[in-house]
C-alpha cells in the first residue's frame, strides 16, 4: 500500500481513540503517517503467535503454489 501509518499507545481505550483520530485525519501524539518514497523490495512478516511459525513456511513452499509464487515475487 502506498500510505503507512503507525499507532501507538498503552491500553485498548488509548488505542482506540488513536485509531479514531488516524481515521478521521487529526493529528494525535503517537499516531505517525507516511507515504512510500520509492520502490523496494522489503518484506514485513507479522507470524502472529509464533508457535505456529517453525517450518510453516517451507510446508507452504511445499503444499501451496499461491504462496510459493508470492515469495517468489518478493525475492
Amino acid at each position: 500500500f502506498e500510505h503507512r501509518a503507525v499507532v501507538v499507545g498503552a491500553d485498548a481505550e488509548e488505542l482506540t481513540g488513536k485509531l479514531r483520530a488516524l481515521a478521521e485525519g487529526a493529528e494525535a501524539p503517537g499516531v505517525v503517517r507516511g507515504a512510500v518514497a520509492g520502490a523496494g523490495k522489503a518484506v514485513f512478516v507479522f507470524p502472529g503467535q509464533g508457535s505456529q511459525w517453525v517450518g510453516m513456511a517451507a510446508g507452504l513452499w511445499e503444499v501451496s503454489p499461491v504462496f510459493r509464487e508470492s515469495m517468489r515475487a518478493c525475492g
